[in-house]
């Protein structure tokens, strides 16, 4: 009879067992997913601007809606509309993190306007509330000929900046 030695480790019977291979691979699997939770994790699940806006609006509305979040400008080329509010929504509020605070609402208004000579079928008007705050940036849109037309100096200096931004 042979003695067995205190301090021996006992081997799997089967080398090729999935607790065996898992045991050997461990601690490289959950650093992996350590590493994925610190650095991915928060920025895959930060919030931006087109989160927070509502997605509740009939065809012609989106359709209006959505030629204002992606006018690329005369060029259609550069940053969106829609990126540069949310670049300006930033640089307002630059040491945080505006999108991800409870308090911080973003909204969209859309009026049908009646048949009229200015060639004018909807207005789009983009609300963002934060910290007692409210920015307001609105547009005249022409949804058969794709135009856009800005109501006040701020979406004007939007517009602008997207016109001129390559």
């Amino acid at each position: 009879m042979t003695k067995k030695k205190p301090n021996e480790i006992k081997k799997p019977d089967n080398p090729k067992s999935l607790s065996a291979f898992l045991k050997k691979r461990a601690p490289i699997y959950l650093g992996l997913i350590g590493l994925f939770m610190i650095f991915a994790y928060p920025a895959l699940t930060e919030k931006n601007l087109e989160s927070l806006l509502p997605d509740n609006f009939d065809e012609e509305q989106k359709k209006a809606i959505d030629l204002i979040k992606s006018y690329k400008g005369i060029n259609e080329k550069g940053m969106t509309v829609l990126e540069v509010i949310e670049q300006t929504i930033l640089d307002k509020y630059p040491d945080e993190k505006i999108f991800d605070d409870e308090d911080t609402s973003a909204d969209i208004l859309v009026n049908k306007l009646d048949e009229n000579d200015s060639g004018v079928t909807h207005t789009v008007i983009f609300l963002f509330h934060a910290q007692d705050q409210s920015i307001e940036y609105g547009w005249n849109v022409n949804i058969d000929t794709l135009d856009i037309f800005p109501l006040d100096t701020d979406s004007r200096k939007i517009q602008q900046t997207v016109d001129y931004f390559d």
